[in-house]
């Protein structure tokens, strides 16, 4: 895990992107103010999901029966993954479930009640509020933000650069968009270590591209007004942040914001772990 300092920044779309989602817009662009939390260097990896799986026995969302009606899971991939590669195809549900296991292992309280989704405090209580929550839990959307932008800087990508290179982030080079700098045109068309390319200057890896990654809130349009530790509870959709391997350039933007469904997962969906700090 990697301490955030807490700091205020501009959340939202700084550089007058085309916009690529018209149904979760990037603006209005608003400060937002947030205290220290810490996320994890890396994505959750395969090794780590499956000792998660071994002891729990749990059966993932796209496992189950009524999973999405074509093939594919986290341990049947289109390629052989290695256990230091980010674990793909989790659900949202799976996500928390991994959390409250991380948190059991480290003795501290589980961060969700896995029936409801909810956030929980330290007796257990449905909170709001993420700075009362000790367990570990993924991080919210602003937090995300933040961090991929190495504490709210104006960067495109989550690597710390405006031009986004095959050579330095895992995503599909090969789609040409005219309207955003990009070079190389690779297509990996697979992921790659989760230690992979240069971090960013928090020491973040792999912000942008490789997998997925969920966070914590309900997705909801922007708000103009300063908004202090944000957190949307609710049903779903759930935010998605990051893009994935199969995303093109113009997916992988810091300020990209996309959802799914809280059982939905695809072929690039994966984890990174946050937890609030005192």
């Amino acid at each position: 895990m990697v301490r955030v300092e807490k700091g205020s920044f501009q959340m939202g779309d700084l550089f007058g992107d085309p916009k690529y989602r018209k149904a979760l817009p990037e603006v209005p662009v608003h400060e937002v103010e947030l205290d220290a939390f810490e996320i994890g260097k890396y994505e959750v990896t395969v090794g780590e999901f499956r000792a998660f799986i071994k002891e729990t026995g749990y059966l993932t969302s796209a496992e189950r029966p009524s999973g999405r009606p074509f093939p594919g899971n986290w341990q049947h991939m289109p390629y052989a993954q290695a256990d230091n590669e980010p674990v793909l195809d989790v659900s949202w549900d799976d996500a928390i479930r991994y959390c409250n296991w991380v948190s059991r292992k480290c003795g501290l309280p589980p961060a969700f009640d896995e029936k409801t989704g909810a956030v929980l405090d330290e007796k257990g209580q449905v909170t709001t509020d993420v700075r009362k929550v000790p367990g570990y839990r993924l991080p919210t959307e602003a937090e995300w933000e933040f961090a991929a932008r190495e504490r709210g800087k104006k960067v495109r990508f989550g690597n710390g650069q405006d031009i986004a290179r095959s050579e330095e982030i895992n995503f599909d080079a090969s789609v040409e968009n005219a309207s955003l700098p990009k070079e190389g045109d690779s297509n990996r068309a697979r992921s790659t270590p989760v230690d992979s390319f240069k971090a960013n200057a928090l020491g973040l890896y792999n912000m942008s591209g490789n997998a997925w990654e969920w966070c914590l809130d309900r997705a909801e349009d922007y708000r103009a007004a300063k908004q202090k530790n944000p957190f949307t509870p609710g049903d779903q959709p759930k935010i998605i942040r990051g893009g994935g391997l199969t995303c093109d350039v113009t997916i992988i933007r810091n300020a990209g914001r996309f959802c799914f469904g809280s059982g939905q997962s695809c072929p690039a969906s994966g984890i990174r772990l946050a937890r609030s700090v005192k």
